[in-house]
């Protein structure tokens, strides 16, 4: 059986605006609580980096600091990484309990129609907050140890081999007359030479990572076999291998020549002179395979794990079988699309609210100083009143808290009503 994709994205969209008093009452302390840590975060990594307390004080603005902080973070990392990883752990985990103690309800409410409970000061944690963070980070690090960290350690090890045999230096003999004319050139330099270059930039690459290629057909031949699609027949064990392996190898080529020219043209961005000439020694072949590579499986992983949160908190469990169904065959990809979609609507949300809202207000309340000026000058025999500056830039900035706040109830809804209807679709496909 197949997911109907407009169907759930409607719902998902529906449920983020009709439902939205509800989810602001469900939301709102968390929420900003939220604000707050993170606010509380970047204070706190500046007061690591400048050895001292840093408030308000020292900035004139939130946006201020976080401009320092992106400015001096290299700084504060290089110095005094143990303080800023103990700022960054405790930020993450309040922010992972805060966004836990709304989702949960919601999410059930979503996908079992149960009502939150009343009252508008609450924050639950419990057993089903627990089992949404421990969904949320199984497949996280899932994904960190199974898949980016073996890739990682592979290719770290091959880029260092090339390097290292690219940088040795051997005598070169430009004149094939003459053995006393002798230049010292790199290893690199050599092999470019002679024309093998391709050796160290392509062969010995594609050698190390073909474990890893093998990895990502293995599991598209698995993925597609016919008990996992729809109306499929008993398929053919060669003709499905041979498919697999030719798309397979057909995507990895592709990503892989679609992003090299970038690769190239920033790498040679950043040298210059007779570094331009060469790039050998650095291995950018390798760089791309391997991260082409690790792109795919982690997206393959990731879509599959997706509906793991909305299932284990509807379902009380933190069985994993129940949530796989949904992604099974070619569902991968009518989820992939269900997920691009959402996420391109609230994108286009976004930037109508930043482009043409927000704009639109601010004209508005321009010309509503204004008017209000000129009327207190009228009646004040043309003075103008000190404090009315004031109260409208604070009345902008509550504007602008409350429509931004009303946007992330509604992203909020979006996502639980998506991980309820996935979770009633485990259900239905199983």
């Amino acid at each position: 059986m197949t997911i109907s994709m407009f169907s759930i994205i409607g719902e998902a969209l529906h449920f983020g605006g009709r439902r939205l008093g509800l989810i602001a009452r469900v939301a709102w302390l968390p929420v900003i609580l939220l604000m707050t840590a993170n606010m509380a975060s970047v204070f706190a990594s500046l007061s690591v980096i400048a050895g001292r307390p840093f408030t308000f004080a020292d900035v004139s603005t939130f946006v201020q600091a976080q401009q320092l902080l992106d400015q001096y973070a290299a700084r504060g990392w290089s110095e005094k990484p143990g303080q800023m990883a103990a700022v960054l752990a405790i930020s993450v985990v309040a922010q992972i309990i805060l966004v836990s103690s709304f989702m949960a309800p919601l999410t059930r409410y979503a996908g079992l129609g149960e009502r939150p409970a009343a009252g508008i000061f609450r924050m639950p944690f419990g057993a089903d907050q627990l089992r949404f963070i421990v969904a949320g980070l199984a497949g996280f690090l899932f994904v960190s140890v199974v898949v980016v960290a073996p890739i990682a350690g592979a290719s770290f090890f091959v880029m260092q081999h090339i390097v290292d045999a690219m940088s040795q230096t051997m005598a070169s003999f430009p004149n094939e007359n003459s053995l006393h004319t002798i230049e010292i050139v790199s290893a690199g330099e050599g092999i470019i030479e002679r024309g093998t270059a391709w050796i160290y930039d392509l062969a010995l690459p594609l050698a190390a990572a073909a474990p890893f290629g093998f990895l990502v057909w293995l599991i598209s031949f698995l993925h597609f076999h016919p008990r996992n699609r729809a109306y499929a027949g008993a398929g053919n064990f060669l003709l499905r291998g041979l498919a697999t392996l030719l798309i397979s190898a057909g995507v990895v080529g592709f990503l892989f020549y679609l992003f090299r020219g970038a690769a190239l043209e920033m790498l040679a961005a950043q040298t210059s002179g007779a570094e331009q000439q060469s790039l050998a020694g650095t291995p950018v072949n390798a760089v791309l395979i391997f991260a082409v590579l690790t792109t795919l499986l982690v997206v393959y992983f990731q879509l599959r794990l997706f509906p793991y949160p909305g299932v284990a908190v509807c379902r009380g469990s933190l069985g994993l079988a129940p949530a796989l169904p949904i992604s099974r065959g070619w569902n991968l990809f009518r989820l992939a699309a269900i997920l691009v979609l959402v996420a391109a609507s609230l994108l286009l949300v976004t930037v109508m609210i930043n482009v043409i809202v927000l704009p639109l207000l601010l004209s508005t309340v321009n010309i509503l100083f204004q008017a209000t000026e000129v009327s207190v000058r009228l009646v004040n025999s043309g003075a103008s009143d000190e404090r009315l500056l004031p109260a409208f830039v604070w009345g902008w900035n509550v504007i602008q808290i409350l429509i931004n706040l009303i946007w992330t109830f509604f992203s909020y809804g979006v996502i639980a009503a998506l991980y309820g209807r996935l979770y009633r679709e485990s259900e239905r496909l199983r």
